[in-house]
């Protein structure tokens, strides 16, 4: 064997000479796919890129008593109104070369079909960030594509501010908002099981638990007897109109500010969603798949694709705050 001078020496380059490359057979992914309103929201089926229901109301209802003997007259009735939404398609094009797929990989066993799993991966994400977006209704054309509406430009009816806040300007969370936002819904006719935050906002509401920290909590720490842990995490709010489920959505709109002061936070993106589940769903006009197209000169080549849209049945069950700060006045004791 040759000594440290020879031709083997100890810590040679990797790729050089007759040592092996050490290259574990995985592939470490992080990015973040979860998509907490998709993988749950209920599915139905569509028949039309022009997708329609119908919205009704029993009208005003009053106190007053009928007169005995009284002659027939028509009462004033309301009319069943058409909503409506268009489907938007979702696509993912995917190509891999021959020669890829034929050499060993590292991490699977074929890239062709890894890359279908990453697809369909990047088109469930781009589903729950259009849900959330402040998208409209386009039909499209030759040139530009359908884009189906959002929760929010849907949801109009129970819609308020922040504490301080406004159409310019950041607000403060407080319980009050919560509450009171949970009562607009109520009173509209709406039961929301879940409210759909970012992390930052999600945080804020955690926060309802700190001692003295908002003026609408109780100066109380919730404690589990068994371990003797405080507990300052809400994933439930039991509130006087339910039990209510704080959905962590890191695709939920984000407020950029960072700063405390109302004055001084101009920017309005922080939002919070009330949803009612049984009223708001998926229409699909084409389900998810995989499409192959088949040789494409030395490659082979796909697409994943799907064509749906966003159906709230009525959007006076559900709710959103509105200019949601970044920063929470609610500070650890």
């Amino acid at each position: 064997m040759a000594d440290n001078n020879g031709v083997y020496k100890f810590g040679i380059a990797p790729g050089v000479g007759v040592n092996k490359e050490d290259l574990l057979d995985q592939i470490v992914n992080v990015d973040p796919w979860d998509t907490p309103w998709v993988s749950q929201a209920p599915k139905v089926a569509c028949q039309h890129v022009y997708h329609q229901w119908l919205l009704d109301t029993l009208g005003t209802v009053t106190t007053a008593g009928a007169i005995e003997g009284a002659d027939y007259s028509y009462e004033t009735s309301t009319q069943p109104a058409r909503e409506f939404n268009v489907t938007m398609i979702l696509r993912q094009d995917i190509g891999v070369s021959e020669t890829q797929r034929a050499v060993n990989s590292a991490g699977f066993k074929d890239a062709y079909a890894y890359e279908i799993q990453k697809a369909t991966k990047r088109l469930a994400i781009k589903l729950e960030k259009a849900v959330f977006a402040p998208l409209t209704t386009a039909t499209g054309a030759s040139g530009t594509a359908r884009v189906m509406k959002g929760f929010q430009s849907f949801i109009t009816t129970n819609t308020a501010f922040a504490t301080g806040g406004d159409a310019t300007h950041d607000g403060q969370l407080s319980s009050a908002n919560f509450n009171d936002e949970l009562e607009r819904i109520y009173r509209s006719g709406g039961n929301p099981e879940q409210v759909y935050v970012s992390p930052k906002v999600k945080r804020q509401v955690s926060a309802f638990t700190i001692p003295g920290a908002d003026a609408g909590t109780p100066a109380a720490r919730n404690i589990a007897a068994v371990d003797k842990k405080l507990i300052s995490a809400i994933d439930f709010y039991d509130s006087d109109f339910g039990l209510i489920q704080i959905v962590l959505d890191r695709w939920a709109p984000e407020s950029t500010n960072a700063v405390t002061a109302t004055a001084s936070a101009t920017a309005t993106g922080g939002q919070m969603f009330f949803l009612q589940r049984n009223m708001n769903r998926l229409a699909w006009l084409r389900p998810m798949a995989h499409q192959l197209i088949g040789k494409r000169g030395d490659s082979v080549a796909g697409i994943v694709v799907g064509e749906v849209t966003l159906e709230v049945l009525n959007e006076k069950a559900n709710g959103r705050l509105l200019s949601v700060n970044n920063v929470s006045t609610n500070t650890p004791a």
